[in-house]
């Protein structure tokens, strides 16, 4: 409760719930750089002032070419803590003073048409909200000639200023109100450096922005005072957490309690009229709840018992006098099902580890996992078999839904087969024994063999992902071929190429086009066997000129240079497709995918290349075709 003594002796009493929402079909305004900050208040009566307001707010603005960026704005004011109606019913007018952080993704947006000064007006959509209406404070703000600046990178801020129109308050107006910050519409003309106004769609435009949601949006509130005492009383208001209640799974017989606290946040008392649950027996519900007074609590006892296997539901209702949300519905679930025991699941039930040459080994994983609901004891691991040895074992106790492993390396002494198995003992009932089995075997080591030096002509293309350009490739390989291992390693060599892309998403005008080069690294490494031709290599890609084509006439620098690269050199690893053998002599097709790293050392816009360039899923097709002498 809340009261509030006036001049006269008059009493008379209000009882009102403040619930005032956001305008439902919420203009989805504000702007690309605003955010109201910093407000001086100018009374024209004399009103007591309170201490200042600080807030800040956070707003979701489109800008043209860059899409939607987040603008954080403080707000400061002074206002009264109340207005005497007899004394001075008129608030106002005000000034406002804003600051405007402008995010760096900004700034390159607007460097990228050679925008250097901001201006213009923005229009704040404030509301003073009272119990009869609201009333709008809309204020023009011009925005201060600003210079953006370009020799560095980070924020920057835009000044405003502009004057809120003075509101005259009366009788019908008693009681609480408060001032909303609710939309703000911007206006921008933005010029270049020889004072003609930028290029569209940058140059001149209104620019809409969105206040995120779950944000206090109130600056101030204060008492209109008449002429008698005032009690205010809000009207009584369930709280209550309305989130779906799951008991999980309990054993048959077995029993589980949830407590739920029932709060009136209103001044009046709160009837609670029925709370009740629907549905299936296996719930029920104990409470202490019949009145709540203001500020107080109750306590609703949730039970479910599990009385047979499977998923049972209802539904806790809970009835009251609070006007906007009379019925509450809490869904409820639980699991009921028998004794909880430990299952044993183990994967794969066999190894086969191929050819394994003497003197080299080759380790595999057999993963046991527990599918129960009790804890799993593995008892045993036992392992039989010449030239396999248990590598690693983390088998002990498994929890429900945890696993373990058991590692197995193979290291043939012989040049022949070999067998063996794993013998696993557990708790679990009804498989208390599991058995995996091994294969292997063992080769020769190659001594040597005959050498065959191959130049392969490589031509093809790569798609980036990013932007869904794709590069011409040509080159080629010199390879050293092991004919009795099929192993071979070679010097690749990729010739300078280009590409072209969109700069901005859906404005195919705004293009760039970049020159590549290849910088190899080490060797090209891989094999051909039966057919089958794997190869590996790696390479630093590298931008030294990429320019825009802005509307088809100009060409212009904006990025690349004798160290601009990739962080790290990209990993090529193709292969040639089951069903194309590559051959020696003939060559044949190979495919393959790769990450780009991010790109480093490539002027101002380096962030920007690196959204049309960096990341995975790029795809890379060659054909490779010898060159004979």
């Amino acid at each position: 409760m809340k009261a509030i003594n006036l001049q006269n002796d008059k009493n008379k009493t209000v009882g009102f719930k403040e619930d005032y929402k956001m305008k439902s079909n919420m203009r989805t305004r504000t702007t690309l750089w605003s955010a109201l900050t910093g407000a001086v208040l100018m009374t024209a009566g004399q009103q007591a002032l309170a201490g200042p307001v600080n807030k800040t707010l956070e707003f979701t603005c489109p800008f043209p070419l860059i899409g939607d960026q987040v603008i954080s704005a403080n707000i400061q004011a002074d206002y009264p803590d109340e207005i005497v109606i007899a004394d001075n019913p008129v608030l106002g007018p005000i000034a406002i003073n804003v600051i405007t952080t402008v995010p760096d993704k900004a700034r390159q947006g607007l460097a990228f048409v050679d925008a250097t000064t901001i201006t213009g007006t923005a229009s704040s959509i404030n509301t003073f909200r009272t119990l009869v209406g609201n009333i709008d404070n809309t204020t023009l703000l011009t925005l201060e000639r600003t210079e953006i600046p370009m020799d560095e990178s980070g924020p920057f801020d835009v000044p405003a200023s502009g004057t809120a129109d003075a509101v005259t308050f009366d009788s019908s107006h008693e009681g609480s109100v408060s001032l909303t910050v609710d939309d703000l519409v911007l206006n921008m003309k933005n010029y270049k450096a020889n004072g003609q106004l930028a290029p569209a769609p940058v140059g001149e435009f209104t620019a809409d922005c969105t206040l995120i949601e779950g944000q206090d949006t109130t600056l101030t509130a204060f008492t209109v005072v008449g002429d008698g005492p005032v009690i205010v009383d809000d009207p009584a208001e369930i709280d209550v957490p309305t989130s779906a209640i799951d008991f999980g799974s309990l054993q048959l017989g077995q029993s589980a309690s949830r407590t739920l606290t029932v709060t009136n946040q209103g001044d009046l008392p709160l009837g609670i009229s029925n709370v009740s649950v629907t549905g299936d027996s296996a719930f029920t519900e104990t409470n202490n709840c019949n009145s709540v007074a203001g500020g107080q609590s109750c306590a609703i006892t949730l039970t479910y018992t599990a009385a047979e296997e499977g998923t049972q539901s209802a539904t806790l209702v809970i009835e009251s006098t609070d006007e906007d949300e009379s019925v509450i519905n809490i869904p409820l679930s639980g699991t009921g099902q028998v004794e909880l025991t430990a299952e044993i699941s183990v994967n794969p039930a066999s190894l086969d580890f191929g050819t394994v040459t003497i003197g080299e080994s080759s380790t595999k994983t057999v993963t046991v996992s527990n599918t129960g609901g009790a804890a799993l004891t593995v008892n045993q691991v036992t392992l039989a078999g010449d030239a396999f040895t248990k590598a690693s074992d983390t088998c002990g106790t498994v929890n429900p839904g945890a696993s373990c492993s058991i590692g197995i390396t193979y290291a043939p002494v012989e040049a022949a087969s070999s067998t063996g198995s794993l013998v696993i003992l557990s708790d679990d009932i009804d498989t208390p024994t599991v058995n995996v089995t091994f294969a292997g075997t063992g080769k020769e080591k190659d001594t040597g063999g005959f050498i065959l030096d191959v130049n392969l002509a490589v031509n093809g293309s790569s798609i980036i992902a990013a932007n869904g350009g794709t590069i011409p490739l040509s080159g080629d390989i010199l390879t050293r071929l092991n004919l009795s291992t099929g192993d071979f390693t070679g010097d690749m060599h990729l010739n300078p190429t280009s590409g072209s892309f969109e700069v901005i998403s859906g404005w195919s005008r705004y293009r760039a086009t970049a020159q590549i080069e290849f910088e190899s690294v080490g060797e090209t490494v891989g094999s051909l066997v039966d057919g089958k031709l794997v190869a590996t290599s790696q390479a630093y890609i590298k931008l030294p000129k990429v320019t825009k084509t802005l509307f088809g006439l100009i060409d212009w620098p904006i990025g690349g240079g004798d160290d601009c690269r990739t962080s790290e050199p990209v990993t090529f690893t193709v292969e040639s497709p089951d069903d194309q053998p590559f051959d020696a002599i003939l060559g044949g097709v190979v495919t393959g995918s790769y990450t780009l790293p991010p790109l480093e050392n490539c002027g101002l816009l380096t962030s920007i290349l690196n959204l049309k360039m960096e990341g995975p899923g790029n795809t890379i097709n060659l054909e490779m075709a010898p060159v004979l002498d």
